[in-house]
């Protein structure tokens, strides 16, 4: 329970009043001041009845498997219900520090429920067992406020907040490997257009080239071919500076941005790994770890990922050694001078 400027206020002046009452002994100020008694006591009672039996849930909008990345807005619903038969629940709050803005329900009826469309952000990654929230009553002067702690449990599994990493920076420039070419009739790129041959899709006939040399002319795409790409996440320093969590935001738009590439992609800490993999839910695979993975000390049970493919190393700070042998063509990234 705490007061509000109108409750101090209110309260200043009941003092005042029972000082003028006891000076001056007139029975109309003892009326008053028993009136003012009055509200405050009601103030008092009151929102303690109003929060009795609330209950509040919070879900999510997005579907079951949408992600969670953190410093992202997320839609969830808040379903604040009154189990009380009798009493309705009036000018309820409801405020928890990842919701954006606090959620206010103006009444909410007996044996009823009230749902409200919000949105939440999480400020860090990581896996959050239950959303403290806490709901709130002025009801019926604003002179006090009332308030109820709740915890409700849920396991949410906070991705990492996305960095958009920049191609033109030296320091990513991993993201632009080489690839080898293919001649292929659908693909990314125009390699060549060629005079049309028996058994060729009329869909890729270049028109405009055909009427310049008034014959049928038609299109042959690059295809990009998948390599294999290794991540590192270098956890092993937890002393040294540097931010860690800058590191882990790079690590999972690496990820990101070679899965949508097409390539295979594996993620290695200092005690774990996510074998190599493709698709969509292979990156889910990989941000589960980045949700969870922390700094760790190298001990005898570290990983040493085999020489296939190409390596990414990327590191908290340029102040921290890689502790693993990596073929001398690797990258390593610092996210200190990103």
């Amino acid at each position: 329970m705490r007061s509000t400027r109108e409750g101090r206020r209110s309260i200043l002046a009941t003092v005042l009043i029972a000082v003028a009452a006891v000076n001056t002994g007139n029975n109309l100020i003892y009326l008053v001041l028993s009136l003012m008694l009055a509200f405050l006591l009601l103030s008092l009672l009151i929102p303690k009845l109003i929060l009795s039996k609330l209950h509040v849930d919070i879900s999510f909008e997005a579907p079951i498997f949408a992600p969670i990345f953190a410093n992202e807005p997320t839609p969830v619903r808040i379903t604040v219900a009154n189990d009380k038969r009798i009493l309705p629940a009036y000018s309820v709050h409801v405020a928890s520090r990842v919701l954006q803005d606090n959620c206010t329900i103006s009444k909410i009826a007996t044996s009823g429920r009230v749902e409200k469309q919000m949105r939440a952000v999480f400020v860090s990654r990581g896996l959050l067992s239950c959303l403290d929230v806490i709901v709130e009553s002025s009801f019926p002067f604003i002179l006090f406020y009332a308030e109820k702690k709740m915890s409700i449990a849920k396991d949410v599994v906070v991705y990492p907040a996305y960095y958009d990493t920049d191609l033109n920076n030296e320091a990513t420039f991993a993201l632009e490997d080489t690839c080898s070419l293919m001649t292929s009739k659908t693909g990314d790129d125009i390699l060549h257009i060629r005079q049309f041959s028996y058994g060729d899709d009329l869909k890729q006939v270049h028109w405009k080239a055909s009427a310049k040399r008034a014959c049928l002319m038609v299109k042959e795409y690059t295809l990009r071919e998948s390599t294999k790409k290794t991540i590192i996440i270098g956890n092993g320093s937890p002393d040294a500076a540097g931010d860690f969590e800058k590191a882990v935001s790079i690590t999972a738009a690496l990820a990101r941005r070679f899965i949508d590439s097409g390539d295979f992609v594996r993620l290695v800490s200092v005690h774990d790994v996510v074998p190599f993999g493709s698709g969509y839910e292979h990156l889910l695979r990989i941000l589960d770890m980045l949700a969870l993975v922390g700094e760790e000390l190298v001990g005898d049970d570290t990983i040493l990922p085999d020489d296939d493919g190409s390596f990414v190393l990327v590191l908290k700070s340029s102040e921290v050694n890689a502790q693993v042998l990596l073929p001398e063509d690797s990258h390593i990234i610092h996210a200190d001078t990103i």
